[in-house]
């Protein structure tokens, strides 16, 4: 087996018999705002190939705002939104979380956010974890 790939033997959601391997993995989601504008339940999709495991949240901005995930289950991580300077960290410092998020294979997460720098706003938010791929 390649250098960097974990072997899993009970992927969460597998049916027996199947085995799986882990590889790191970020999935990127990139918008532009304009001055105080508003988004809701904007969609990040995984990717189709691997279910995906977040254990972090990374990200960069021009501007302040606030945002808001909506979990594959429908339920929301925050009570509402959240200023970024709070939630998300940088890439040399990302924020943890825990438990992890487990998020199928084409499953999406919803994301809602806020400008509140009253000029355009550049965000890039990294979701950083495991890709799980089913060999079986």
């Amino acid at each position: 087996m390649p250098v960097g790939y974990a072997p899993v033997t009970s992927a969460p959601g597998a049916a027996n018999n199947q085995t799986a391997y882990d590889e790191f993995g970020i999935q990127v989601w990139d918008k532009v705002l304009t001055a105080n504008q508003e988004l809701i339940d904007q969609a990040l999709i995984i990717d189709a190939d691997s279910d995906f495991i977040w254990t972090k949240l990374a990200g960069n901005s021009t501007g302040i705002y606030e945002i808001r995930f909506r979990l594959p289950g429908g339920r929301y991580m925050s009570n509402s939104r959240i200023r970024n300077a709070n939630l998300i960290g940088t890439a040399q410092f990302g924020v943890p979380l825990y438990p992890h998020v487990f998020i199928p294979a084409a499953g999406k997460i919803g994301i809602d956010i806020k400008d509140l720098s009253a000029a355009g706003n550049t965000v890039q938010i990294c979701l950083i974890g495991w890709r799980r791929f089913r060999t079986k």
